[in-house]
């Protein structure tokens, strides 16, 4: 809801329940609270915290959010970033209590990517939906195949072991990434965590919670979904307060999701490149329920009369005195063919969270953005450059450009919880040059290989002059930072910065000021 009151100074507050997005932001003129927003509320799959369980998390939402004489927490805008299960699992409405069926909504904000009215959105998502099938239906039988895989490595007996313990960490990895869409192979959740619909469509948890959330702004405010390049309403949001949408994008660059190298690739989304369109559109269909199988595969080079079942084969004396003998077992190539769900699973995570919604919130007394980019990778952050924005500042209409609004930036949600491929340089944190910029990551330590990215911390620490706030990361903790001031930052700043923090068990709260 909008107010006559400006916006002074907003705080942000960075919940410390694991490895996990949810923040609470609240806009303030003076000492009230004019304007809340809450992005995403998620965990990584398969896990939770001990030291501060998602129900703290709730109390402590419940508690700021209901108003003085109110019995319903409020929130005026709910923004979903993107269909990952570490930003939207607690919305799951069965996966786990239905933790917000008691908020009211004001309105939901998505990005234009899960808009049922954009042909493109839909698209994408088919298609998408369709990648984390095959994904996780090759995950489920890489994992069957394990004990197969181990009587075929060839070498002495420290060799096998090696392999297999390569092999058992690449299912791992699998497993890891299926994870972002609430599923697991090795647990073999439902017949796959992901439904077959009778009318084709493909489900999984992450859709059910975006379907929940959809049905909270329904029941709320409604829903916005919101295009890169474009602002939103002012009459959505309080005075004093310009929020510019940078993405995702609507373009090729929503395929790119690692730094260019090599040819570009040439499709809208990187899952649909020659070698994998048929490993997903085989996939699907080796998944497909009993009689629900459609006959040989349109892209295979060979008839269906060519061939032969290994089991058929394998009662055959030709075949169990050569390709079934037991010195011979190296040879088999069964499995060999889902080892590139490893390219598909890559590619897969990028082209998702290149669909997060990019928010660059402006406080229009001093300029200052506050940066929440979700999990958007090299191709978004490239494409935030193509655009201008437009502004009415009293009776001028002023022009921002993706550089003004990075120059201007003094907190930086750090993208995808501070990996290698989401926070670029010259195009993005370089340009990050404001002597109040402060960093904040949602991460626990030991979550995933790469992350925290060493090289990417150092230069935050370099750019924000050590005021780089993790939430949950025992190597990386506030109440440690807060003990001694950071070499490069003056008493005066570090003086001030201190003011604006707050470390609680539950919590990291830093606040703003225009």
């Amino acid at each position: 809801m909008a107010t006559d009151q400006s916006v002074d100074s907003v705080k942000v507050r960075m919940y410390r329940h694991g490895f996990g997005d949810c923040f609470l932001l609240s806009f303030f003129h003076d000492q009230d609270r004019v304007f809340t927003m809450l992005i995403d509320c998620g965990i990584k799959h398969n896990t939770s915290s001990v030291d501060v369980p998602i129900e703290d998390v709730i109390a402590d939402l419940t508690q700021v959010l209901t108003p003085e004489g109110g019995n319903k927490p409020h929130v005026d805008v709910l923004v979903a970033t993107h269909e990952h299960w570490d930003h939207i699992s607690f919305f799951h409405p069965t996966r786990s209590p239905d933790y917000f069926a008691a908020f009211e909504i004001g309105q939901v904000w998505l990005a234009w990517t899960e808009n049922p009215r954009d042909k493109e959105a839909v698209a994408i998502n088919s298609r998408l939906r369709q990648g984390a099938a095959a994904l996780h239906i090759a995950a489920v039988k890489l994992a069957e195949a394990e004990p197969a895989h181990a009587g075929q490595d060839s070498g002495t007996a420290r060799e096998r072991s090696a392999t297999a313990t390569a092999r058992a960490s690449f299912n791992k990895s699998m497993d890891d990434v299926l994870g972002f869409y609430g599923v697991t192979a090795l647990r073999k959740v439902s017949q796959s965590g992901i439904k077959y619909k009778t009318n084709g469509e493909i489900s999984g948890m992450t859709q059910q919670a975006i379907e929940n959330i959809v049905k909270l702004g329904q029941k709320g405010g409604g829903i916005k979904y919101f295009l890169p390049g474009t602002t939103v309403d002012k009459q959505l949001v309080p005075p004093g307060v310009n929020i510019f949408v940078l993405g995702p994008p609507k373009s090729s660059l929503i395929n790119q999701s690692n730094p260019r190298g090599g040819h570009s690739k040439e499709t809208y989304l990187g899952i649909d490149n020659t070698g994998l369109t048929s490993f997903i559109d085989g996939m699907v269909k080796f998944g497909a329920a009993p009689g629900k199988q459609t006959g040989q595969d349109p892209a295979s080079p060979f008839g269906d009369e060519v061939g032969i079942e290994p089991k058929a084969a394998a009662k055959e004396s030709y075949f169990k005195e050569t390709y079934f003998a037991r010195d011979e077992q190296y040879r088999q190539i069964e499995y060999n063919w889902l080892d590139i769900a490893g390219q598909l699973a890559l590619q897969l995570d990028g082209a998702i969270n290149n669909t997060s919604l990019v928010l660059a919130i402006e406080l229009a007394g001093s300029g200052k953005v506050l940066l929440f980019p979700g999990d958007a990778q090299v191709g978004s952050w490239l494409s935030w450059h193509s655009h201008e924005w437009k502004v009415k500042n009293g009776a001028r209409t002023e022009t921002r450009t993706a550089e003004d609004l990075l120059k201007n930036t003094v907190l930086y949600k750090v993208s995808h919880h501070g990996s290698h491929n989401a926070t670029v340089r010259e195009k993005g944190l370089e340009m990050m040059k404001h002597p109040d910029l402060v960093a904040l990551i949602p991460e626990k330590e030991d979550s995933y290989n790469g992350i925290l990215y060493e090289p990417l911390m150092t230069r935050l620490n370099e750019m924000c002059k050590g005021r780089v706030l993790v939430s949950a990361d025992v190597n990386h903790t506030p109440e440690q930072l807060m003990k001694k001031r950071p070499e490069g930052v003056s008493v005066k700043e570090w003086n001030e910065f201190k003011q604006n923090v707050i470390v609680d068990r539950v919590y990291v709260e830093y606040t703003v000021r225009s």
